[in-house]
């Protein structure tokens, strides 16, 4: 009886970095290591199989997230199978690294071109060419595309989180409608690619814009400067016309942090000189931004409500990326009436 395997072979362990974390049967046989291997590691406890001819590292599966056991999926899967296999959706984006909420699917999401033949579990469709790329020996759609397919596919709020990160990277999101004639809820990618916006910086940032879009409060200034006749200190979003700002907390958590205090400190002192500008302030964390957008936007509506009336708005500055504050435009001012931007049909499903 052979011994018990107790560690994983230095040579599994290398194609397991070499392939991002997984095994692909075909590939593990041309680097030397044949499916009886394979296995016999499972056996051991030391592989997973999480598909046919795929399997995972059961340590780093075990102790990851829902995110990444699906980014492992996703990537065992385009491994296996080759290169006109191209992931896209949540797939795509967790393999672009790019921010995902929400579920993953319970599948890999992909697409081929429909000349490389047919495929039970995969979609065909006329793919352009520059929209097909490899990330890592693995096919996969651009960002653009992948935020595309994400917009007719998950609810609008999900979306505009990964819409607002590839808008941040300056890239088109419009060009992959042209190319979606006719499918299923097109209307949804038209919609993010036009209210994508690059100063979200953060999936938070991006739910508290879309809680002021789905409950038609006036539009904020995102990442707005203020300060005693400078530009001093940026807040996520800003109501000029209100002396009214948001800020969103994220996941920052004191407790065992040794600068906790100094952080609270800093915190504390910003808050108290903006409150002394005459800037009123509301704070939000993840629970209402994700499950509790109504109770947020009332919090938004009565700030706003109960806020003071100036005669003339608070002296802001808008942020440029990689330039910092701005003087604003007239185009950059937003309006202090209720928003008119409509949700598409079916947007939260």
């Amino acid at each position: 009886m052979p011994p018990t395997l107790l560690r994983m072979p230095p040579d599994v362990a290398e194609l397991l970095r070499r392939d991002g974390g997984v095994i692909v049967a075909t590939r593990a046989q041309a680097a030397g290591i044949g499916r009886s291997r394979v296995g016999r590691l499972v056996d051991a406890g030391l592989l997973t199989r999480i598909g046919a001819g795929q399997y995972v590292s059961t340590e780093r599966y075990t102790a990851a997230d829902a995110k990444e056991r699906h980014r492992l999926e996703a990537r065992a899967f385009g491994l296996s199978r080759g290169p006109d296999v191209h992931l896209t959706g949540w797939s795509g984006a967790v393999l672009w690294e790019l921010p995902v909420i929400g579920r993953p699917p319970d599948l890999p999401e992909a697409v081929r071109p429909r000349h490389s033949g047919r495929s039970k579990d995969v979609r065909i469709a006329n793919l352009p060419a520059w929209h097909m790329t490899a990330l890592n020996n693995v096919a996969v759609m651009s960002p653009a595309w992948v935020v595309a397919d994400l917009a007719r596919t998950r609810p609008i709020s999900h979306a505009l989180v990964t819409a607002d990160a590839v808008a941040r990277m300056r890239i088109d999101l419009q060009d992959p409608i042209g190319h979606m004639r006719g499918w299923l809820r097109v209307e949804r990618a038209r919609w993010i690619a036009r209210y994508a916006d690059p100063l979200a910086e953060s999936p938070i940032e991006t739910l508290g814009r879309f809680t002021v879009i789905e409950f038609g409060l006036p539009m904020p200034v995102l990442n707005a400067w203020v300060g005693d006749g400078k530009p001093e200190f940026r807040v996520d979003g800003l109501w000029p016309f209100h002396w009214a700002a948001y800020e969103a907390d994220g996941a920052l958590k004191y407790d065992n942090r040794p600068d906790a205090s100094a952080i609270v400190a800093k915190q504390s002192e910003r808050e108290w000189r903006l409150r002394q500008m005459g800037l009123d302030l509301v704070r939000y964390q993840w629970r209402l931004a994700f499950n509790g957008r109504a109770e947020l936007a009332e919090r938004f509506r009565k700030l706003l409500k109960d806020g003071p009336a100036p005669q003339k708005p608070i002296r802001w500055w808008k942020h440029v990326p990689g330039r910092g504050p701005m003087e604003p435009t007239a185009a950059d001012w937003p309006s202090p009436a209720p928003t008119s931007v409509i949700l598409p049909a079916g947007w939260d499903v």
